[in-house]
């Protein structure tokens, strides 16, 4: 599901908070209303919330969408917005964010469009790309320097801020997503992602997308890219590593035995592609990640 929210800006007031968060079973209702949880917001006024999910995704729904924010993927939540949030799974979860008080004036659109005077239009949600790491350092400096300072200067706040969204709408521009997005297209889009949820264990090519879809392969391929700004192929990958994962921290698979239960079989390509994705090797991930959830002692990861 793609969704984007057209943002006029007519002004900066704070950065009213911003964390790197690390919890188990992270469950919430979020309210991005006026100061949201800080009080009244002045006319026009209301909380930006701006973010990456390092582990175990999140999903945010409401009456009309439930969206997964994958790791390593960036969200922006407007104001007046309504999600309940809760994780794929109960084990450690980490975000960095940040919650920008604006003045301006916003609704959802259809898509992307350039940035226009003091309009700028971003999506809900921007998959791993080239430009992803910058944003993420950006996000998590914002982050620490809120948290280590007591006071910031105002004009470096507005600084960050400017420079997070000049950021986005450049990331969002040169990855191409949402770029001439019919609603017909989005919805074949949409049906592709939940086909492959649905079939998550077993071998997947684009031809079989495709076909449940509906449409030729090379045109699913070029409205998905466009869509989403990123192969089908490697949402596919990147959704079934995802799958793995969870398997192994949770159960215990061994990586053949997680990679059989997506429709993996070959180990030695496996691991290619989770290095290509993750920037580690499964082991190494294991390492960093798997370490510090067992190190909260919760149990959760021996659960079965």
């Amino acid at each position: 599901m793609s969704i984007y929210t057209e943002l006029k800006i007519l002004g900066f007031q704070r950065i009213a908070f911003s964390q790197s968060l690390a919890t188990t079973a992270y469950r919430y209702d979020l309210k991005n209303i006026g100061y949201g949880i800080y009080g009244q917001a002045p006319a026009n006024g209301g909380i930006l919330e701006i973010g990456f999910v390092e582990q175990n995704p999140v999903i945010l729904k409401n009456e009309e969408n439930e969206i997964v924010v994958e790791e390593n993927c960036i969200f922006i939540i407007p104001p007046d917005s309504f999600f309940q949030v809760s994780t794929q799974s109960p084990e450690l979860h980490r975000h960095t964010s940040a919650e920008f008080l604006i003045r301006g004036q916003w609704k959802r659109v259809d898509g992307f469009a350039p940035p226009k005077g003091k309009t700028v239009t971003l999506p809900l949600v921007i998959p791993p790309c080239p430009g992803s790491s910058e944003v993420f350092a950006l996000i998590r400096s914002i982050a620490c320097a809120k948290t280590t300072q007591s006071e910031r200067n105002y004009f470096e706040e507005c600084a960050d801020f400017m420079a997070l969204i000049h950021k986005l709408v450049a990331l969002v521009q040169s990855s191409g997503i949402g770029s001439t997005i019919s609603p017909g297209n989005r919805r074949y889009c949409d049906r592709a992602k939940a086909f492959i949820s649905e079939n998550i264990d077993q071998k997947l090519t684009v031809s079989d997308v495709a076909a449940a879809v509906g449409v030729s392969k090379n045109y699913l391929t070029n409205v998905f890219s466009s869509s989403e700004g990123l192969p089908l192929i490697e949402f596919i990958n990147r959704r079934k590593l995802s799958y793995m994962i969870e398997l192994i921290r949770r159960y215990h698979y061994t990586l053949a035995q997680a990679g059989e239960h997506v429709g993996f079989t070959d180990a030695n390509y496996v691991s290619r592609i989770f290095k290509r994705y993750y920037g580690m090797t499964l082991t190494e991930y294991k390492r960093n990640k798997f370490s510090q959830t067992d190190s909260h002692g919760d149990g959760s990861g021996d659960e079965e």
